[in-house]
């Protein structure tokens, strides 16, 4: 391999991605085997890795950047460090680059890594449920419903239309699951299409949305089927009451016997306390007749025996 040519002096390095000549405290060591072992210093600048994990559009995409540039530099993905330092970039390569534990690990030895396939299923679902994408999301489950591949958010989005769709429509069986699971994907697959134009075409969309449709009526379940069994209930509010006097009349107003009780016991007993002679007087009297000793009845029953 021919040496890089360089107008740097000798105790600095160029870097191949900015072009500047650079002190070698500002390079990561060279353990890359696909490098020449004359390069003490990886020639990438910590600088131009750090702006290059920095571009990441979101979390994942911040992760996958990191990953990329420890495979560059042949070292390791250790997922409980990352989590540690709060998953940042420059704070996670010190102590893999020092501590003792990490000593001698190369990127291969990282815990998402395995060479039995059987492991390697179980380890990127748990690895998933470590980097905390969503935690109120059960990867592990999504990850055997909808398959591996996708992001957080997009198997938080199929979970979201399996929902609605079973909320929208009945699922008696496997079959009809399967076809509303395909229309899951097809869903997707729309969203991803408008979200970026620019790669995707109106007749892609188009064809897309066919599909789902011949989906929905090969399984009797159209739109136009699910809205026009509730197009009865779908009335404005005054002829909804009128429906229900027709159909179903309000019954009449029932004596209400605690007003009756209130009014004859107690506002008609202040009444009666007050002096005052009306008709809540009159009907506290007549209630309380029947447990009422009149004297002058008495009085008039011993004088006729006398």
């Amino acid at each position: 391999m021919s040496k890089i040519k360089s107008n740097a002096k000798p105790d600095k390095i160029t870097c191949l991605k900015c072009e500047k000549a650079k002190s070698k405290s500002n390079f990561y060591m060279n353990t890359n085997p696909l490098f020449s072992k004359s390069f003490e210093q990886l020639p990438i600048c910590k600088s131009c890795f750090q702006n290059y994990i920095n571009e990441g559009i979101d979390e994942q995409d911040y992760f996958f950047r990191v990953v990329l540039v420890l495979a560059l530099l042949n070292r390791p993905m250790i997922t409980q460090e990352w989590n540690q330092i709060n998953r940042v970039w420059e704070k996670y390569i010190p102590p893999i680059s020092s501590l003792p534990q990490h000593k001698g690990l190369q990127f291969k030895d990282s815990d998402f890594l395995t060479y039995d396939k059987n492991v390697q299923e179980d380890s990127l679902q748990d690895n998933m449920l470590n980097m905390n994408f969503d935690d109120s999301l059960d990867i592990r489950e999504m990850v055997k419903y909808w398959g591996k591949g996708y992001s957080a958010e997009e198997y938080s989005y199929l979970e979201e239309e399996k929902c609605k769709l079973m909320s929208s429509f009945e699922c008696p069986d496997y079959g009809m699951e399967m076809i509303m699971r395909d229309i899951c994907f097809i869903n997707l697959d729309i969203e991803k299409a408008r979200s970026n134009p620019k790669s995707s075409t109106t007749s892609e969309i188009s064809k897309l949305i066919e599909t789902r449709s011949k989906l929905m009526n090969d399984a009797k379940m159209k739109p136009i089927q699910a809205t026009g069994a509730e197009a009865n209930d779908q009335i404005t509010f005054g002829t909804l009451i009128k429906k229900w006097e027709n159909d179903k009349p309000v019954p009449p107003v029932l004596d209400d016997e605690m007003k009756r009780y209130i009014d004859t016991f107690m506002v008609g007993h202040l009444a009666k306390m007050e002096g005052l002679n009306n008709e809540l007087t009159e009907k506290y009297d007549k209630a309380l007749a029947p447990y009422t000793i009149d004297f002058r009845e008495i009085n008039k029953d011993v004088d006729e025996e006398d």
